[in-house]
């Protein structure tokens, strides 16, 4: 890992039979370490769900309203399902074969990462709204007469309880603004050094 490609090259033209097992082996442990670190990221990510979670629900709690601890498990709920899905994703990177050869690996790793992408993408667009909904219609019969400064505990935010349903499509839009920076700057940049792999990998087979 040392050795740049072009000195293990020019090294390879004094003996040529030994030129394609060193290439060979450098991209291999090239192409698991840069694997290694798009999962170590992922799995950092993902647990930190868990105290996402635990934020939404303390917040609900810090709310006092009624069955606030119900309607806290609730707003916990959407983070332990996506971590048990970011779970799920991370072992399916990690059952990819790696054992036939770094190129096919780095192809296979790609292709999942942009489906996985893809999935994401698909699920915050449905599960935003599906799962704020009933938290919003809840709010607003029984918080009913009461500003959103009264709901929410914020001075001099005298809106009618009517514009609480303002939040759905609000919180959705940021959720997708953050979903699509997230992707094309976390798993877009990873996506993109493994394509430069693989172009390189290319360029030298030819």
């Amino acid at each position: 890992m040392n050795k740049s490609i072009e000195n293990i090259w020019k090294e390879g033209f004094t003996n040529k039979d030994m030129v394609i097992p060193k290439i060979n082996d450098f991209y291999n442990k090239k192409s698991i370490s840069l694997v290694e670190k798009v999962i170590n990221t992922f799995k950092k990510e993902v647990t930190f769900l868990i105290p996402l979670g635990v934020c939404f629900f303390l917040y609900n709690i810090w709310l006092d309203n009624d069955n606030a601890a119900f309607w806290g498990a609730m707003s916990a709920l959407p983070c332990l399902f996506w971590y048990y899905l970011g779970k799920r994703q991370i072992k399916s990177i990690e059952d990819i074969d790696y054992k036939v050869s770094s190129f096919q690996y780095l192809v296979s790793i790609n292709e999942k990462l942009e489906r996985i992408q893809r999935f994401n993408k698909r699920l915050i667009l449905s599960s935003v709204p599906i799962s704020l909904l009933p938290i919003l219609i809840y709010t607003y019969y029984n918080q009913r007469g009461k500003s959103i400064g009264e709901i929410f505990g914020v001075e001099g935010l005298d809106l009618p309880t009517e514009t609480i349903f303002l939040i759905l499509p609000i919180v959705t839009l940021f959720a997708l603004l953050f979903a699509e920076i997230y992707f094309k700057t976390r798993l877009g940049k990873n996506s993109n050094k493994i394509g430069s792999l693989i172009n390189e990998m290319e360029e030298l087979s030819k």
